[in-house]
This record gives structure tokens, sequence and C-alpha cells, in this order.
């Protein structure tokens, strides 16, 4: 059987599509055919490449080959020049060694050409560095050496000299070593420009990204927009028939308006060219005035060799003939909603065009303009006069472009007199404070619930208002109201999705003239679809589609009568389309999106997942302010600009800007450090008479460079001491992998080869604001001895990574003498690792001086003031979680590493065994959330007493609320039950960082009780445009990707049964967000039953393919995975069905493919008492209460 061919990386496709090959592959043809018999070869008839003909291949690769070397062919790709020479002269003789034909071959080229920018130049160069590994090492290995011997010397030169390099690195990563390097090649192109291409297996085209919606929405959207001056005829000012027109009317909507602009230009048959001659000689035979023809004495227009009456159209029905605004934005923009401070005193943002224009005619024009992007009619005063008939374009006024000039003129005069905050104030009343500390008492009382209706769609009480009597703000109302409101918290004080769109919905009635709402029963239609929008989560986009849902030209009588005697079908029906389309966008992106942020503060949340919260303006200026009051003198002191301007002047970077984000209990403070800032600069004071005669003066500004990335050195430097010195960071873990690797020794140890652990006690803490409460001082010292060195010599990589849509070329920093493969084998993107060059030398004082100004000097923008941070570190810095592990690092090897030994030594009688029976513990700690295992409850109870005392030195404490213990304190009973959950199978387990930690036996289970609150659905986001089917697979292999560690399924940890309940838990929860996300899908499209089908399969074999990929866990003891795949399949397919079936009415058809395929599984009927274990609901109750 032929050897199936290996799929290409995705970078390389996406470069060089077919081009790129195996180094096998690549061999192959570039073997010439064979010229001579088998006797004649010079080999002597021994048989090699040049004289095997077919069998030529077998000389290549053999069965005995090492595993490197088959590695090197079947993983390593390569990609032949697109000028390269053909091969002369194959001759399967070796007579050099291998160093000796790079070296030759590198040279001959630098010779040759001394400024190539060939890698396998630029490593050459750095033969010298002794950091780096040289080409001469990767491309002169054992593997390359078995290769020359078997195609001969002038075929591996010409590899060398001619072909791009892709060496394989782990985890399916590549490093290129010859060639030109792809990330110039990315570069020069466009360095974040998608690349269109797919990411399916086929790939047969290369602009993937435009999806089938999107083309289509282009398709009807765009219009030809190459007109020829020729082929334009204007009249009196107004706009005639012209080829766009033309090409309108007929009907040829151009649907590959992307592709035609770099076709050859065709030309026209000559039937063609006759009849536009025809059609340009009647134009210049009718009277300049259209709306003066034969029409109006009554005649009917004569034909025209088109068929389409277009000669009798009057000047206001060509405006819609014209090439109409192009809508290129096929995505609703919803970033105009979020985080807007902005104080409106009218319904609309201050500098919205509806309160700029005026309310006559010429204003109407204006906004006809915005709205539909034709030239309109040039109206100077009044609306010109119209000739039309009552049957003709006629709804209520003389014709359609009439009827829209004066309804758009009601539009801005209702806009501009609307009264809204009295539509506010009804659609999203204030309550009473009764009602309030009800609502608030009721949300603690379901926050404390274990047990969730699962019926209930949404059980969350929220306040819908604010506690305002009036429409105005006034400081004595917030002064009388602020202590009776003290106490509520922002997660309760927001309005409801519904009381949004009823308010939405009111204005719009309000300043929106009728007829351009359709009737009635659009006005359900388009009030659903403002639902949809408002009801979007964090990172969902609305669509162009999704505003046009179920709108048709049939609901609105303005547009489904016209032309009714002025032309063809065909191109009306198109006029009409373009006409609808342009004022649904125009009604959505500047109508509902600026209505929302004039009236609603929009943040995300917390305790919310993805869903995103409305506040009235004056509410969240409220509980701004009083999360203003929180910022007391110790933590935040305000500045002036004068001393901010002081600040920055002495460093190179700037400030971050910050702003309140509403948690459960309160608000938490964002800074945003990764954009650069600017601060205003004071010019020299001016008389008044320049101020009068220069009022226009521009505005000058002083730009700084943004926080994070004036650390990237710093940042570089640490991650090498992470990498390098360990130690220092005391029981830090960043991922599970760290967890995993020290976890399974420390299990190990306490088992000493029982299959039973000994009584163990575990307490879990969490410091208390970790991050707003470490000791600046304290911090730096504790930096002095981390960043020791007096210089540091830096690294810079460059990486090609392949995104969904695009490629990105990536610059990173590291330490000279970390080592690229393993820094960059573990990033979680296809990527290719092209070359990695000298960066600079870093003196310890300019790192010191960065570390102090930000530390100490960390100024932020909140609103309109500037604070200075005293106490604490800011959470959004690129090195706030390293600085955090070291500072807590030097607090365990400092303090609480000696105080254990103590504790351990103290509880032993004798000296004599005092190593034998010193007590076993692992102490693990993720930033801030600590573990601590021990063997010994003295030890335990020893340290848990420590940490309540806290740390007075380092401004540490624990958090109260957060303890969690596995055993009995005597004195304090009400700390057990914190951290502790129980399932109905009567299993106690502690919560740590996403972990469940059983209390008896350490194995591991995945936390879910973070779904238990919300619904399951506020934790997606979907996707409505592209492709579904794709989109849903891709979703659910994400869903799965997380719980596929081998922390779960590894025998080491767990018991076989617990391996089993881990697979089958995963995909309770996939199940339930494929639910979920099939709901929402709903809305706008549904999908066949075998599409479903074929996404469940896809999540199967997801998962088997990962568990399969946990053998190859790269740690110092291998992981055991004792699961079969049958296993695996049969535990998805019950958790499919056991799921599916509470929705049955929705699944009717999927669950006999399910249950079809649960058959042919033919798992014995007597399971193993694993699978029992597994697939009984008591286990998963937790899972069970979950609402979706």
């Amino acid at each position: 059987m032929a050897k199936k061919k290996r799929r290409v990386p995705d970078v390389l496709w996406r470069l060089f599509h077919n081009r790129a090959r195996t180094l096998f592959y690549t061999i192959k043809s570039l073997i010439p055919p064979p010229q001579t018999s088998a006797a004649d070869c010079r080999c002597n008839g021994r048989g090699c490449l040049g004289c095997g003909g077919a069998n030529s291949m077998a000389f290549i690769l053999t069965p005995t080959d090492p595993p490197d070397y088959r590695k090197l062919l079947n993983h390593c790709f390569v990609v032949l020049g697109e000028n390269a020479p053909a091969l002369s002269g194959f001759d399967p003789q070796h007579r050099r060694s291998q160093f000796e034909i790079v070296r030759t071959t590198i040279e001959m080229m630098m010779s040759e050409h001394p400024t190539s920018s060939n890698l396998i130049l630029h490593d050459y160069y750095k033969m010298s560095c002794p950091s780096s590994i040289s080409v001469l090492e990767l491309l002169t290995s054992e593997a390359w050496c078995l290769l020359l011997r078997r195609v001969g010397d002038v075929l591996m030169v010409y590899i060398l000299r001619n072909c791009s390099i892709f060496l394989p690195l782990p985890q399916k990563k590549l490093h290129q070593v010859a060639g030109f390097p792809i990330s110039d090649l990315c570069l020069t192109s466009s360095k974040h420009t998608a690349l269109g291409s797919t990411v399916s297996g086929k790939r047969k085209t290369t602009d993937g990204m435009w999806s089938s919606s999107m083309k289509h929405l282009c398709s009807r959207l765009r219009i030809t927009k190459e007109e020829s001056p020729k082929e334009t005829l204007t009249s009196g000012g107004d706009s005639c028939i012209s080829k766009g027109a033309h090409s309108l009317a007929a009907g040829q909507v151009s649907s590959n308006h992307y592709l035609s602009s770099n076709r050859k230009r065709k030309r026209l048959n000559s039937w063609q060219r006759r009849r536009k001659r025809q059609l340009l000689a009647t134009h210049e035979a009718h009277s300049l005035n259209p709306c003066r023809n034969s029409t109006e004495i009554g005649e009917a227009p004569s034909p025209l060799p088109h068929k389409i009456h277009t000669v009798g159209w009057c000047s206001c029905c060509l405006v819609f003939c014209k090439p109409l605004k192009d809508i290129d934005e096929v995505i609703i923009s919803r970033n105009a909603m979020l985080y807007k401070l902005e104080n409106c005193s009218t319904v609309f943002p201050r500098k919205h065009i509806l309160n700029s224009l005026k309310h006559n005619s010429s204003g109407a024009n204006n906004l006809f303009n915005e709205i539909f992007g034709s030239c309109g009619v040039k109206i100077n005063g009044q609306i010109s006069p119209c000739v039309h008939t009552t049957k003709c374009c006629c709804t209520r006024a003389t014709c359609l472009y009439h009827s829209l000039i004066r309804m758009l003129e009601a539009l801005i005069r209702k806009a501009q007199c609307c009264r809204h905050l009295r539509l506010l104030e009804k659609h999203c009343p204030i309550p009473s404070l009764d009602e309030v500390s009800e609502r608030v008492s009721f949300e603690d009382y379901q926050g404390n619930q274990s047990t969730v209706n699962p019926g209930a769609k949404d059980c969350t009480i929220h306040v819908h208002g604010d506690e305002l009597t009036g429409d105005g703000f006034s400081s004595e109302t917030l002064e009388r109201s602020e202590p009776q409101y003290s106490k509520i918290r922002p997660s309760v004080c927001y309005s409801l999705k519904k009381q949004v769109v009823s308010f939405i919905w009111a204005v719009c009635r309000n300043i929106v003239p009728p007829d351009l709402l359709g009737i009635p029963s659009n006005w359900r239609i388009l009030t659903k679809n403002i639902s949809r929008l408002i009801q979007m989560r964090r990172y969902e986009k609305f669509s162009f589609n999704q505003c046009l849902h179920k709108v048709k030209i049939s609901r609105f009588p303005l547009l489904s009568g016209i032309f009714k005697d002025c032309g063809g079908i065909g191109a009306l029906d198109d006029v009409k389309h373009k006409v609808l389309q342009c004022w649904i966008f125009w009604f959505f992106s500047c109508l509902v999106v600026p209505l929302v942020q004039a009236n609603f503060y929009v943040t995300e949340t917390e305790h919310e997942n993805q869903e995103v919260l409305y506040y009235r303006k004056s509410i969240w200026n409220q509980v701004k302010a009083e999360g203003r009051a929180g910022l007391n003198d110790q933590q935040f002191l305000e500045l002036n600009v004068p001393s901010v301007s002081k600040i920055l002047r002495n460093r190179a970077f700037g400030f971050s800007r910050a702003r309140f984000c509403p948690k459960k209990n309160g608000l938490r403070i964002l800074e945003n450090l990764k954009a650069p800032s600017r601060i205003r600069v004071k010019l020299p004071s001016q008389s008044s008479d320049l101020k009068k005669a220069y009022p226009m003066r521009k505005v000058k500004y002083e730009y700084f460079r943004s926080v994070n990335g004036a650390l990237r050195d710093l940042h570089a430097v640490l991650k090498g001491v992470q990498a390098n010195e360990p130690e220092k960071l005391g029981s830090s873990v960043f991922n599970y992998n760290d967890v995993y690797n020290m976890l399974v020794p420390f299990l190990m140890n306490i088992k000493n080869g029982s299959a039973t652990i000994p009584d163990v006690y575990i307490i879990v803490s969490d410091v208390a604001k970790a991050f707003d409460t470490i000791n600046q001082d304290k911090l730096l010292t504790v930096m002095e001895g981390i960043v020791s060195d007096e210089e540091y010599a830096l690294e810079k990589s460059f990486q090609v990574v392949c995104t969904k849509k695009s490629l990105w070329v990536n610059q990173n920093l590291t330490l000279a003498r970390d080592n690229i493969t393993a820094s960059n084998a573990v990033h979680p993107l296809h990527h290719v690792f092209v070359k990695q060059e000298k960066g600079r030398n870093v003196k310890k004082g300019e790192l010191t001086f960065y570390l102090n100004e930000h530390i100490k000097r960390n100024v932020l923008l909140m609103d309109t003031k500037f604070y200075l941070q005293c106490l604490g570190i800011p959470q959004g810095s690129v090195i706030s979680s390293l600085l955090c592990s070291f500072y807590y690092g030097y607090l365990e090897n400092n303090l609480i590493f000696p105080f254990l030994e103590k504790v351990g030594k103290s509880g032993n009688g004798c000296e004599d065994e005092l190593v034998e029976h010193m007590p076993k513990y692992l102490l693990l700690r993720l930033i801030d959330d600590f573990l601590f295992i021990s063997t010994s409850r003295l030890q335990a109870s020893s340290f848990f007493c420590r940490l309540r005392r806290g740390f007075h030195e380092f401004n540490c404490y624990m958090n109260e609320e957060k303890f969690g213990l596995n055993f009995d304190m005597n004195h304090l009973l009400g700390l057990r039950s914190n951290r502790l959950y129980a399932g109905d199978d009567g299993i106690s387990f502690l919560r740590w960082s996403g972990l469940f930690v059983n209390c008896c036996t350490l194995e591991i289970q995945a936390d879910y009780t973070r779904y238990l609150n919300t619904h399951l659905s506020s934790t997606l986001t979907v996707i409505w445009e592209g492709k579904p089917v794709r989109e849903l697979k891709s979703k659910l292999c994400r869903y799965l990707r997380p719980k596929c560690h081998p922390i779960f399924f590894d025998s080491n940890i767990n018991s076989a049964a617990v391996v089993r309940l881990n697979i089958y838990q995963a995909f309770l929860l996939c199940a339930m967000k494929f639910h979920c996300y099939i709901s929402d899908l709903a809305r706008i499209a549904r999908l066949s039953t075998k599409s479903y089908f074929d996404v469940l399969e896809t999540s199967l074999r997801h998962m088997k393919k990962r568990i399969k990929h946990i053998k190859k866990f790269n740690s110092e003891i291998p992981p055991i995975i004792e699961v079969e795949m049958g296993e695996i399949e049969w535990l998805g397919l019950i958790a499919y069905i056991r799921v599916l079936t509470r929705k049955h009415s929705r699944y009717r058809e999927l669950l006999p493919l399910l249950k079809s395929k649960l058959m042919a599984v033919r798992y014995p009927e007597s399971l193993s008492p694993a699978l029992k274990y597994a697939t009984d609901d008591e286990h998963s109750s937790m899972l069970w209460k979950i609402r979706y």
C-alpha cells in the first residue's frame, strides 16, 4: 500500500502551498530517471539511486534505519526555490564528510553572494557565539551523515544551495535553517495581514477567510466602481444613466468585486457595444430634463433596446440608479458601546450627525447622503418639484426620494427634541430602597445555594436603575443618597437587557417616522434583532446578516410600491434591496449603537463570565464615585498635572489608563499598560490679542512609550532567571505542567511502593489582595538579589505564528544562554522558528531604574484624574506575575520553609530516628494561592496557625474566607467548609486553582463549581458568520483541550475509576456547551442532523488523539495511561446521550444516530467496575446542577 503523504504544516501551506514537501518526497522528485542500465552505472551493478528506477527510494529509507533518520526524512520539510536551476549530472557517490560539504557550500555561497539573506549564512556567522547552536551542528548530525551516504555529494550540495530547510522541533514545531527567512517574506508582503487560506484538510482555495455568507453579502452590496467619464452624463446638476446605474438596472450586480480587479479587462462583444451606442444616442436626443419627457403628457416611455424603461425616469428616480453607498463593514461595531463615560444631555452622543444637522431640506439631503451614499439632488432651500403621478413611485408624497427627504427631516427634528430622560425613567425605573434591600438579600441567598433549579432560565435578580427621582443629576442628590446606597454592590445595580431593549425601541418609535420602520409585524422583527445585539456577549460579533434577519421589502410599504411604472422588474428589485440594506445598516450602526453609548455604561464583569452589563450613566457615576472614595491615600495618591509631568520627564515610558470592573462584592481596578500614552504640552502664556488672532491653534501633545513595551528587557531577564534559577521562586507553579511535575514525585514518595497513601492533611489558602498589598520597598530589596549580574546579554528571535486567519511575525527577547528549542517548544500556536540574532547587552543599572520607576512611580489615569500607586504593584503589567512569584518565593525560602523544617524536627522524640520519621510535605503556590499537603497533623496545624498570623514584614495576610482544611481544628470548626465541597456520593474535595483535590486519596479531578451560579451559555462566544459547522467543531475541541492533561489521566495520580470519571465529566460539560451553542445558533441558522453527528464525532476523535499524545508528555516520570480508545468513545457517547436526552424535543433525529453508534462500539454488557463508577451520576452530581 502506498505511503500516506504527510500533511504540510499550516504556516508553510499558506506561504508555499504544494511546493512545501517532506525531505523524502523532495529527494524523490529530484532524482532523474535512470539513463543507463545497472551494469553501466557507477555503482558497478550493486544498485543505487541512479539506476534503481521505480525502486530507487528503497535505497533512501529501509526498515532498519534509526528513528532519528526516519524523523529527518518524514518530518523535515523542504521548499525548492522558484528560480532554482535543474539538477545536472546526478552522482550517487559520496567522497567527503557531511561537515566538509556544509562548510564548503557555505563558503562558496558567501563568496558568490556576500550580502545574501540566506539563513544558512546567517547562522554560520554565529559559530563564534557559544550560546547559539550553529548551522554546522544542526546539519551535520548522524541522520544527515547517513543521508549523505545514501544520496551522494551532488544532491546534498544542491539541496543546501537551493532549498529552504525546516527542521522539526518538539510538539510539531519547525526551525528554519536554510533559505530566505519566511519572517522577512511575511514582513515584505504585509506584516499582520490575513493571507486568505482555510484551515480545513483539503485547502483548495486561498481565499478561505472570506466565508460564504460574507461573499454573498459583498456580492449584493458592492456595485462595480469602474466608471468611464465618457459614459457618465450630467444635465442640470441631476445625475442620469451611468455605467454603474445601467449595470444595476440590468440586474448585473457584481458578485466578484475582489477577483475582477486582478483580471485583464475584457472587451465587450460587438452587439453589446452597438446597444451601448444606441443608448447614448437616445439620451442625447431627449430633453435635458427627463422629468419633462413623454411621461409628462401621459405617453408611455419608448422602450429601450435593453427592454428597461429608464428614459421616463425623473432625476429623483435616477438618484437610486446611481451606485449607492458601499457597505464595507459587514460587522456592526460594538466597540463604540463599551466603556463610554461621556454624559450626554441629548439622546445621542455630542458629535452625532443628528445633533449637527438642521431640520430642513438641506439637512435632510445631507443625512440622505450619509445613509445611502448617493449624490442626491441639489436642493436650495426647498424640495424640488416633482411631476410623478400618484401611480408612479408614490407613497404619501410625490416620489420615493422626496418621501425619504421629508421623513429624514422629521427624523432630525424629533431626535433633537426627544425627551429621552422621561423614556429612560419609564423603561428603566428606579426601585425603592426596600425593594433594593430585598433583591440584594435574595442574591446573597442564591449565591450560597449549592443546588440550582435547572429549569429556571434566569434566576438572577437585578436592580433596575438608580435612586435618582428626576431627569437631572445633582450633587445634592448624590450626597443625600450615598449613605443609603453605600452597601449596594455593583453586581446588582445594573439594568436588565430587556429593559435596555425596551428603552431603545421606545426612542426609535419616538423619533423614527413609522414608514421607515415598516408595518407592525416588522416592528417585532426589528425589536428581536435589537434584542440580539443587546444580548451579545463580550467577544461576539453582530453581523449585517443578523440586522436583516427576516426583514423583507414587503413589510415596508414605502418600498413595496415604488417604480411600478418606471422600469424592469429585475433592476428595480436590486434598487429596493440596496435601499433597504443601506437604511437597516445605518439604523443599527448609527442609531441603535449610539443610543446605547449615550445612555448606558457597558462593561464586562468578573462574576458573569462573558456577559456584559448595562448601567445607566447616573448609576455608574455613583458606583464609580464610591469606588474612587475607596482609593485611600495609603494605596493611591492623587496627583496634579505638573507632578505627573515631572515624573514622566525623567523616563521613556508613560502612564497607564485604569477603569473599574464590577465584581461580585465590589469593584476591581483594571489597568491597561499595553497602550502608549500622551500628555498635553503646556504652551507659553499668550496675550489675549494673540488668542483672538489664533483661536484654532492646534494642541500639542508629548507621546510616551507603553509601560509593557519599556519592560520587555526586564521581562526577558526575569524569565531567564526563572528558567535557570527556579529555586529563587520557592514553591511557585505557573501551570498544570508544573503542578504535575511536583505532585507525581511527592505521591510516589509517600506511597513508597504501596497501592494506598497514608493519612494526609491538606490546607488551602489565598493571600488577601496579593497584588495590592505588596510592600514596594521590600519588593525592591528582594529583586536586588534576583537581578544580580552586572550585565545581561539578550538575543532576539523571530517566529512566524499561524493563527486562524493570518500569519504573525513575533519578535521575542531571551537571555543569550537560554536554549531556543526548549523555550519555544511550548508555544500554544503553530509556528516556525526562523532565526535568532544577537540583541543588546543590558546593564543592571538600567534594569533597576525601570523596575524602580515601575513599582515606586506607577502613574495611572482614571477618568480625568491622575493617581500614584503607593502600595502594591499593577496587575496588568507584563512582569506582575513574576514579581509576585519572586516576592512570595523569597518569603517561603526565608520564613516558611525554615518554619516547616523546625516543626518537623520538634515533632520527633529521638534524634536517631529524625531522618527516618521526618514528615513529608508538599507546598505549591500558583501566584498567591497556596496548597499544602503533609503527612503530619502537627505540622499542618502549626502551618495553618502561622498562615493565620500573617507576615507583617511582607504585609502578607491570608483571606479568612478562603481557607480550606480537610481536618478539624478544635478552636476553628467554622473554617473547615469554606473551600470544601462534598458531592452526593459523600466524597469531599478541596478546591484549588481549578482542581478538585480528594481529601483522602489526593486524586485530582476538574473543578466545575464556577459554572453553578450562572447559566452555562454565559461562558460561550458564538460565531454566526462563516462556516458554522467548522466553527462548532473547533469550539468543542477547545472545550475539551484543557481537560486533556496528564494530571487527570495518569495512573500515578488517579485510580482507573477516577481516570474514566474525568473523561466522562469532560464529555458531560462538552455536551452541555454543545446544546447551548446550538440553541444560540438556531436563532439565525439551523444545521442538519448529519452536521450535528459529525461535530460530536470530531470531539470524540479529538479526545482520543489528545490522550494518545499524553504518553509523550515531557516529564521526569513518564505518565501511565491505562485507558483504551474504545472506552473513551463509549464514555463520550454515554455522556452525549444522557445530556441531550434531557432536551429530547430538539434532538429527536440525532439521538437514534448516537444510540446506534453506541451499539456499534460493542462494549461488553458486563461493564468493568471502573466504567460503572464513572457513569454513576452520583459521582457527577455537581455537573447536573449546572443550568444549560
